[in-house]
């Protein structure tokens, strides 16, 4: 038992020292990007998406503005999804300042005063720090003068790089918390606010599910699909706003939808604390060393030398701890699929890895000691 661990604990030792190197040294940058975005969810998603099919979310639906060039266009089509009768229309879009189409910027301002279930999106700027949060914010030209329904959408300065995975739902402006689009779009559709509090980061959830995509001129036709519904009005093909997700490439308005369809479901993905993630990956390595030394003490007393020698080689033993591991991820997708809670099992994997290789340092330690 003591041997088990301390082969468990060299076992961590070796995974922090290879870990070390790959995050300090720069040949080994793109390994410990790679590293540092998995999730065990990222496994999760992708058994999921490969083994059902997509369903069409019952709540949201998105209308593709990719091809609209004018405020007038944009204004006519957020004309026509309100005749349609929407609980709450998100437009993830920012209206900065008037244009030489005086008309289109008319026809917006009408637009924006004429209903009251669209939810505008702004800008937060000049990040300044925890207590006061940002310093600037970019509206719509019209939000002064209409009281319009506002929610920021730009992501929080830690959020800029590898994966998206969590989406804000408030931040601190001058000080203030405000909250961000996906929640106002929320409290609109629920009729009443479900979320607090707001100073925390929202856990998407990406289920199998697929979005509806409307195009503008449909929009006239499409009542059935848009009636009641949350309407998100965005680019489905802007280059510059797509993000890299569990699930691949998507565009920020699909982001935003996985978000809210998060809230709307309460289907957050919920994770151990950090010193929760290590006491579980401790007792899962010491675990797995003890398993596999019982195993192995058994099979060196096996009168048999053919069925010794087949059970007690390496690559047998590695395919041994491969089968382990797969039974592990799949009970933790088992908890994902049932509860949203995932369980973090690469540092355990990792030391899992080096438990040959500290078997043998300590057998070689001692071995070394005794000739003495």
């Amino acid at each position: 038992m003591i041997r088990n661990l301390i082969v468990t604990i060299l076992s961590f030792a070796v995974a922090g020292l290879f870990a070390l190197f790959a995050f300090n040294l720069t040949v080994f940058n793109p390994i410990a990007q790679v590293v540092t975005d998995f999730e065990m969810t990222d496994v999760y998603y992708h058994i999921l998406q490969d083994g059902d099919i997509l369903e069409d979310s019952p709540d949201i639906v998105i209308v593709d503005m990719s091809d609209l060039y004018s405020r007038r266009e944009i204004a006519a089509t957020l004309d026509a999804i309100g005749k349609q009768k929407p609980r709450v229309v998100g437009v993830d879009v920012v209206f900065e300042g008037l244009k030489e189409d005086t008309l289109g910027d008319a026809m917006i301002f009408e637009t924006a005063a004429k209903y009251d279930n669209i939810v505008y999106s702004y800008k937060l700027l000049d990040y300044q720090n925890d207590s006061i949060g940002y310093a600037e914010s970019v509206h719509s030209f019209f939000a002064e003068a209409v009281p319009v329904m506002e929610g920021f959408t730009n992501m929080q300065r830690n959020l800029y790089g590898g994966l998206k995975r969590q989406l804000s739902l408030g931040r601190r402006y001058q000080g203030k918390l405000q909250p961000s689009f996906i929640t106002k779009v929320v409290n609109t559709y629920q009729g009443k606010e479900i979320y607090k509090p707001l100073d925390k980061d929202l856990n998407i959830n990406f289920p199998p599910r697929h979005y509806r995509v409307i195009n503008p001129e449909d929009v006239s036709k499409s009542g059935d699909l848009i009636r009641g519904k949350v309407v998100l009005f965005g680019a489905m093909k802007d280059e510059y706003d797509m993000h890299y997700t569990p699930l691949g490439k998507i565009a920020g308005v699909e982001l935003l939808g996985y978000a809210i369809d998060t809230l709307i479901n309460q289907t957050e993905v919920k994770s151990a604390s950090g010193w929760q993630q290590w006491i579980i990956a401790f007792l899962l390595v010491f675990f797995t060393e003890t398993i596999f030394s019982f195993y192995k003490n058994r099979v060196s007393r096996i009168g048999n030398r053919f069925w010794r020698f087949l059970l007690s080689a390496t690559f047998f033993r590695s395919y041994l701890m491969f089968l382990w591991m797969a039974v592990w991820v799949w009970l933790g997708f088992i908890l994902f699929c049932k509860y949203n809670f995932s369980l973090n099992f690469g540092w355990a994997f990792s030391a899992i890895a080096f438990l040959v290789l500290a078997e043998g340092i300590i057998k070689e330690s001692i071995e070394a000691y005794n000739s003495k």
